[in-house]
């Protein structure tokens, strides 16, 4: 059946898997949702039945649908750098707080590698005995069947992600099988990240959220942080892809160097400090706020006609952040114009650089977004890595540098 399909069948089917995935309409593989429907409509049913039961997104058919656009890319110790600054930094800083047990979660853990590996750093970086739990959720419940077999082949382990703690045994010639200490402490469940995890699976110290939100949308991207945050205990860590958010969450902090993308909760002592000294700043600022306006002086002479002097451009950071006002209020073609505005009159502003060009990759026009990913990182490259650059948050050049290489790189959709 090589005819085109009923336009509405398709429509309606993107808008199933936008609805249960948060994706954007661009990271929604338009060949993988038609090589579902015709091996639907190959069966024998017709595109009304096809249309009915998409009218309730929970379906076998929207099951399929999402599996089949489901991004399932991994392997042991993807991105290194998270699980030594695990080891390294979060785990004492966790136990000097007095944790008395430690509980990671994989959020998007597909087959199962990054659970296993953030099981494996966590069990390595504990005293022997210390209690460790760690959860590894999915979308995908074949995923998760993969993940719990424990076995895996070579296509999960890659020369790129050194092999930093004991995770697995070699059990063929080209099969390895996760160690038992590391299974035993590792569970599955299937899990979405548009929605609350259920409470019976507690709170975590360290949640590895990695290179899935680059696919959503910016309000289903900014829904799906807010109920992972709510899910650590106070102090707790979370990791994110290297050009998933450009800002810190609400309630946290930066941890390690910018391009680590790593977040801390503020615990409820630090947020008290905080309320303490924003309350001291604005009463120490009360007075010069509440002081009357004075009276202008009465010119004793006539003043000279003068040109009409023109007023300067507002500066790149006030322009930034009018253009993330409007980004919070779902204004994307607003923020556009005023971002574009910025680049045209500070090209060298480079967090501007990087919000124009996530912007233009979220709204699908990556065509867009490339060349200035590369400007960014010409321009990035010219300075000193740890120079401070002005912008909403202060960050070095090196997180702008480490930023465009991820997306060079890798690609914006891996």
């Amino acid at each position: 059946m090589s005819g085109a399909l009923d336009p509405r069948l398709l429509a309606r089917a993107r808008e199933v898997v936008a609805s249960i995935t948060g994706f954007r309409n661009d990271a929604i593989a338009a060949e993988a949702v038609e090589r579902v429907l015709r091996a639907e409509l190959g069966r024998g049913r017709g595109p009304a039945d096809l249309l009915g039961e998409l009218l309730h997104p929970v379906s076998h058919l929207g099951t399929a649908l999402v599996k089949a656009i489901l991004v399932g890319e991994t392997y042991f110790f993807r991105h290194p750098e998270h699980f030594r600054f695990i080891s390294h930094e979060a785990v004492p800083a966790a136990l000097q707080r007095g944790a008395l047990a430690l509980r990671g979660w994989s959020a998007g853990c597909a087959s199962g590698e990054e659970a296993y590996s953030l099981a494996a750093c966590l069990q390595a970086s504990v005293p022997h005995g210390f209690p460790v739990e760690v959860l590894g959720t999915d979308l995908h419940e074949a995923s998760l069947e993969s993940a719990r077999r424990a076995t895996y082949g070579t296509w999960s382990r890659r020369e790129s992600a050194p092999r930093l703690f004991p995770l697995y045994s070699e059990t063929g010639e080209r099969e390895v099988t996760i160690l038992p200490p590391v299974r035993r402490i590792t569970t599955f469940a299937q899990a979405n990240l548009l929605a609350p995890l259920p409470e019976r699976f507690g709170r975590f110290d360290f949640i590895l959220c990695r290179n899935v939100l680059t696919y959503f949308t910016p309000a289903a991207r900014d829904a799906a942080i807010s109920l992972l945050s709510r899910t650590l205990n106070p102090g707790g860590w979370l990791f994110l892809g290297a050009v998933e958010v450009d800002r810190v969450p609400a309630g946290m902090v930066r941890e390690g160097p910018p391009e680590l993308q790593a977040f801390r909760l503020l615990t409820p002592e630090e947020l008290h400090a905080r309320e303490a000294a924003a309350s001291r700043a604005a009463a120490r600022a009360w007075p010069v706020a509440a002081a009357p306006p004075r009276r202008p002086l009465t010119p004793l002479l006539p003043v000279p006609a003068r040109e009409e002097a023109v007023a300067p451009p507002p500066p790149p950071t006030r322009l930034h952040l009018n253009a993330l006002e409007r980004i919070e209020e779902g204004d994307e073609v607003g923020a556009s114009s005023v971002l574009e505005a910025l680049v045209r009159q500070a090209p060298d502003y480079l967090p501007g650089l990087l919000e124009l060009a996530l912007l233009r990759e979220r709204s699908g026009a990556r065509e867009g977004a490339v060349p200035l990913m590369r400007a960014l990182r010409s321009r990035a490259e010219r300075l000193p890595p740890d120079q401070l650059v002005e912008g909403p948050e202060a960050l070095p050049a090196r997180f702008y540098q480490a930023s465009a290489d991820a997306y060079l790189n890798q690609g914006a959709l891996e």
